[in-house]
């Protein structure tokens, strides 16, 4: 057990990710650190849909959704204050420049990866 398991218990976390293999992957990853998975989303209409209905602590954000940039999704969460962390192979390069200060994890990455930016995410205080 890592020493962000017991930070990370019990949060809920929106994944939002269009390829279905990364998205299993990441929802046993999150599983697997005490996480309750939220969607997974596969598109912005999913997404939106499921933040309309769905309460979330965290979200798990790939930047680009089948063609579609997250961008409308990301202004969302940051009306709403929610926090966020991009899971991208693009990079920070990859992201809006308004966007740049966002966490942000370079696919491929594992659990502990995972698991130390979603605990930087949830600790209180963070942005």
């Amino acid at each position: 057990m890592h020493d962000f398991t017991a930070t990370l218990q019990g949060l809920r976390v929106l994944v939002v990710e269009d390829e279905v293999l990364v998205a299993l992957l990441v929802e046993s990853m999150l599983s697997d650190m005490g996480c309750r998975v939220v969607g997974p989303a596969g598109g912005l209409d999913e997404a939106f849909a499921i933040a309309a209905r769905e309460p979330f602590d965290l979200a798990v954000l790939d930047v680009n959704l089948a063609g579609e940039r997250v961008d409308p999704f990301v202004d969302l969460l940051k009306s709403r204050g929610s926090k966020f962390l991009f899971a991208t192979g693009y990079g920070v390069a990859g992201l809006r420049e308004e966007d740049r200060c966002a966490p942000v994890l370079q696919k491929p990455f594992d659990q502990l990866r995972l698991g130390q930016a979603l605990a930087g995410l949830a600790a209180p205080g963070h942005a």
